[in-house]
């Protein structure tokens, strides 16, 4: 356990200033595991980059029982589950417009195939009429 000095405050918004010789300010975290749900900590900064420092230490006391435990915990997962659905539903939204957008080019290529093949089979019937008039005279 570490020990503070006299008079120090024990926790500074997201840091801690343990007094047991460590140069780093200790971060204060929230463990959210199955077994410790909402239990704060404090933990070297190093910890997460580097795995080395093992060293932590529990601001909280345990819940009084198993239900409380297992609730938080539920009640967390169910937040969490909201944001991925928010995340989800956003995403949605945006492959929405997207197959909108590609239903609008769809629908122009369509009108302009459409259009081509008029001007085409007009095209066709012009060379088959100059072929019957040029037909006709030559054959006169």
């Amino acid at each position: 356990m570490a020990e503070y000095a006299p008079g120090t405050r024990r926790v500074t918004h997201t840091y801690v200033r343990p007094y047991y010789g460590r140069s780093l300010p200790m971060t204060v975290k929230t463990a959210w595991t199955k077994e410790n749900p909402g239990k704060r900590f404090i933990t070297c900064p190093k910890f997460e980059k580097y795995k080395k420092c093992g060293y932590y230490e529990f601001f909280d006391d345990d819940l009084p029982s198993d239900y409380y435990r297992e609730l938080l915990y539920d009640e967390h997962q169910k937040v969490k589950r909201g944001n991925q659905r928010n995340e989800m539903q956003e995403d949605i939204e945006v492959l929405t417009m997207e197959k909108n957008q590609l239903v609008h080019e769809l629908t122009c290529t369509k009108s302009k195939l459409e259009l081509y093949d008029r001007l085409f089979r007009i095209l066709i019937e012009i060379l088959i009429i100059i072929c019957v008039v040029f037909g006709m005279k030559v054959g006169s």
